[in-house]
Parts: C-alpha cells; sequence; structure tokens
C-alpha cells in the first residue's frame, strides 16, 4: 500500500495541463520526479474533478498504463484528505481503499488480496486505530454472517438483471464500446474490471474500478455503465433493494 496521502504535495508543482471533454476535469502530467513537465517528458499523469464546492477528487495514473490512487480532499490545493481513498498496485489492481475526515483516517479501511477477497481491515476514529480485523476473524465473520442468512430465509428473492437478460447486456456492450485514439497511440489494450451498483429505480452507479488499464481505457468503461439503459433491480421480500454487479472488460488493439 502506498503511504497514505502521498501526494498531497503535487499541486505546487504542476505546469502542464490540458482540459478534457468532462465537466469540471483538468488533466496534469508529471515527470519521474513528479513535478510538472512537458507531454512528451510524461511519467504520470493526474486527472483533476470537482465533484462539489468541498469535494476535489485525484485521480493518479502512470502516463502510459494503470491507476496508483484515486484521492478525495475538502480543498483544490489537496491539503485537507476528506472522503474515499483507494490505492492500486503497479498492477492496476486494487489493494485497499478507506475513507477520511478532516484529514484522518475515519471508519473502516480494506485490504484486498489478487481475488479482491478481504485479508485485513481496520476502523479508525479520526485517526484513531480502534478496530484491526485479521484474515482469521474476517474468516470467522463472514461464517457467522453465513449462518445468520440461513436462519433469515427471505421469500421472493430476485437478482438485479439487465432489460433482455445476459445477451441483450452483451450486445449493449458490443454495440456501444469504443477504443479511445489516447490508448491506440499507446498500443494498450488489456482486461478490465469493475463494480456498480444496480439502484433501486433500475439507473447504474457507484462505478469502481478493480482492476486498471490505462486512464482513456477506464474512462470509457465507466462511460459504458454510466450510460447504461436501465436495469430491472433486485428485489427482497417484495421491496426493491440496491445490488452490487461485478464486469470485467476486454479491450483488444483495433486491427
Amino acid at each position: 500500500m502506498k503511504a497514505l496521502f502521498i501526494c498531497v504535495f503535487l499541486l505546487s508543482a504542476i505546469t502542464s495541463q490540458a482540459q478534457t471533454s468532462k465537466k469540471n476535469v483538468t488533466l496534469y502530467v508529471f515527470d519521474q520526479n513528479w513535478k510538472g513537465c512537458k507531454l512528451e517528458e510524461a511519467k504520470y499523469l493526474a486527472c483533476q474533478q470537482k465533484l462539489g464546492d468541498t469535494a476535489y477528487e485525484w485521480k493518479y495514473y502512470q502516463f502510459d498504463g494503470p491507476l496508483l490512487s484515486i484521492e478525495t480532499y475538502k480543498d483544490k490545493e489537496t491539503n485537507i484528505p476528506h472522503g474515499a481513498f483507494t490505492y492500486y498496485g503497479a498492477d492496476g489492481q486494487m489493494d485497499s481503499s478507506g475513507y477520511t475526515f478532516e484529514g484522518k483516517k475515519n471508519d473502516w479501511w480494506y485490504y484486498y488480496t489478487d481475488s479482491f477477497t478481504l485479508w485485513k481491515k481496520e476502523k479508525y476514529e479520526m485517526g484513531k486505530l480502534v478496530t484491526r480485523m485479521d484474515l482469521a476473524s474476517i474468516e470467522a465473520e463472514r461464517e457467522e454472517n453465513r449462518k445468520k442468512a440461513e436462519t433469515e430465509k427471505h421469500w421472493g428473492e430476485v437478482e438485479a438483471v439487465f432489460k433482455g437478460g445476459t445477451e441483450d447486456w452483451g450486445k449493449y456492450i458490443q454495440k456501444n464500446i469504443n477504443f479511445p485514439d489516447r490508448a491506440r497511440n499507446l498500443k494498450k489494450e488489456g482486461s478490465l474490471l469493475l463494480q456498480f451498483v444496480v439502484n433501486t429505480d433500475g439507473t447504474t452507479s457507484d462505478i469502481t474500478i478493480l482492476r486498471s488499464i490505462e486512464y482513456s481505457l477506464d474512462e470509457e468503461a465507466m462511460r459504458l455503465i454510466k450510460d447504461s439503459p436501465k436495469w430491472r433491480p433486485a428485489h427482497q421480500d417484495g421491496k426493491l433493494v440496491k445490488a452490487f454487479r461485478r464486469q470485467p472488460l476486454i479491450f483488444q488493439l483495433p486491427q
């Protein structure tokens, strides 16, 4: 895992930027020492998006490769961590995530294996560690929840499904997926994995990159899920409920 808040000093070093087509988004490039540089010297790419008056999200990438981290700050100058943080390994796979509040770790932080199962989790209260669970305690908790679920049988459980089923979902992806020019120029391709929520109204939200390839391919994958037609939401005990879904996407360079 990267050191928490490793990128807070970057804003003052920025000298090169380019506007993107997305609203409130700016791209920055850095050299190997995380100093602003010319495009041809870039080793890292940063994407800043304003989420609200007191919420700024930064995505840090290897310039021609996968995500390094996604970090949320209360201020544009990245002085006050405030919100969700996610860190990725050198291979672009998510390895940890958690929340901050007013510059301190707060609530649960999760640490993942290569198969995205938990091997450790920690709970913080304004920077103070109050609970730590290792793999054994996590598995014991999981088994306890499984037994509890067996005793609480639900009737009428229905999973969230795309209208038209799996076949139509595949058709939607095939028809609407694009291969970005940036990835084509960099000759980047590979397998990407996302997680998202199907809401009770059938819309998709909370899209998370679990395995990253490269900035433009990640953005295209998220766009594809965000622009999805409505799903049939999940039901439990006669009530609509939110449901998590994972979607792998394989990008291959056009011939």
